[in-house]
């Protein structure tokens, strides 16, 4: 689903069991639903959501934040979401020829720069994370590839004990 399109927090926290149980490992359920929001945790991790009376709610939840694994980038790919249009690669390319520091907009040259992105099997994967803008010595915080993608199967998240989607740590 589109980022636009995606829940926020509350919207989480509405579907959620609102018990405070703590079973999730933090102090109540509004804490799980920026956990969830940001793929610090997943809908199993809530287990009065596995009720019957849930039922709807884990569906919908499960539904918007898939089944996608969080790699070591920080950049979350849902597979099944994707079409292999390379819309988040040729963008990303593009990108990596620009850069932008304080207001100055300057060329590099990228034709020994191998891109982080491509498309195999007909799904996006990450090939050389190491040539992304993010992991510069001075990180541009770019999210092109997840914005230029269509069908939301791109998506940059907090990596636990790392750097966040937007370059702060944890």
């Amino acid at each position: 689903m589109p980022k636009r399109d995606r829940l926020q927090p509350l919207q989480v926290y509405q579907l959620l069991p609102r018990t405070n149980c703590k079973q999730c490992g933090l102090m109540n359920c509004y804490a799980f639903a920026f956990a969830l929001s940001t793929r610090e945790k997943t809908v199993a991790d809530c287990p009065p959501l596995l009720a019957d009376e849930y039922a709807v709610a884990h569906q919908v939840l499960s539904a918007a934040f898939g089944s996608g694994e969080v790699q070591d980038t920080g950049l979350l790919i849902e597979r099944e979401k994707c079409n292999g249009c390379g819309d988040c690669v040729a963008v990303c390319n593009r990108a990596l020829s620009t850069l932008v520091n304080k207001g100055v907009v300057t060329r590099r040259d990228i034709s020994d720069v191998p891109p982080p992105l491509d498309i195999l099997s007909g799904v996006v994967e990450v090939t050389n994370w190491t040539s992304c803008k993010r992991t510069l010595d001075t990180p541009n915080m770019c999210r092109l590839c997840e914005e230029k993608c269509p069908f939301g199967a791109l998506e940059l998240v907090s990596v636990p004990g790392g750097e966040d989607a937007d370059g702060s740590r944890d």
